[in-house]
């Protein structure tokens, strides 16, 4: 038996088995209310049972992208699969808490943090940090308005338009969520940014 002292978690280490736990009974809700199984609805969203299971149990935190791929399955709009919160109409995050997720299931992707969002609500903020060269998440397309403001950096806004739109510290770029959109950064210089999502009450998200 060791002898190395007990060193209980970080407070940010609970706050995130708590929501990972929340979400899983979320989305587990929500595909029994819809009469699917663990297997049909891992094939209409994309992914493994397994890794389906796991999220279900609280053992994986889903991804962003992932939590639009089970709720664009699932048919409900993505922040119905999040904890609701007992804020009493107003939520303050202070410096260094949030719930942390990456933009997807790549290795080594960008990770961003939910400031304000949750059930019924019609604002998501995320403050998000890109590393040079890091993948940001592949297409998003959804229902409702993004709006970025990037604090540092350079930032990449690919549209499904054709139209590609370089903006850099101080720039805020403001877009239609039907509009197939993914973000990227360059080798040398990643971005920071705050990123505010606008729902449609009912609609669905998903990516492209």
């Amino acid at each position: 038996m060791s002898d190395a002292p007990h060193r209980p978690k970080p407070a940010s280490v609970g706050v995130e088995d708590a929501v990972a736990a929340a979400v899983g009974a979320s989305v587990r809700k929500a595909r029994r209310r819809s009469g699917l199984s663990t297997r049909e609805l891992a094939q209409r969203a994309g992914m493994s049972q397994p890794f389906l299971s796991n999220i279900e149990n609280g053992r994986s935190t889903p991804s962003v992208a992932t939590l639009y791929k089970l709720a664009s399955a699932l048919g409900v709009g993505a922040s119905e699969l999040l904890p609701a919160g007992t804020d009493e109409g107003v939520v303050v995050v202070r410096a260094g808490e949030g719930v942390p997720t990456g933009m997807d299931e790549t290795p080594g992707v960008a990770q961003s943090v939910l400031l304000a969002g949750a059930p019924g609500r019609l604002l998501e903020a995320r403050w998000c940090v890109i590393q040079p060269g890091q993948p940001a998440g592949d297409w998003f397309e959804h229902a409702g308005e993004d709006f970025l403001h990037v604090i540092e950096g350079v930032l990449r806004v690919e549209l499904g338009t054709g139209r590609v739109e370089q903006v850099g510290a101080g720039d805020s770029l403001w877009l239609e969520g039907h509009i197939p959109h993914r973000w990227e950064v360059g080798p040398t210089v990643g971005a920071t940014l705050l990123l505010v999502t606008a729902h449609v009450p009912g609609a669905t998200h998903g990516l492209k």
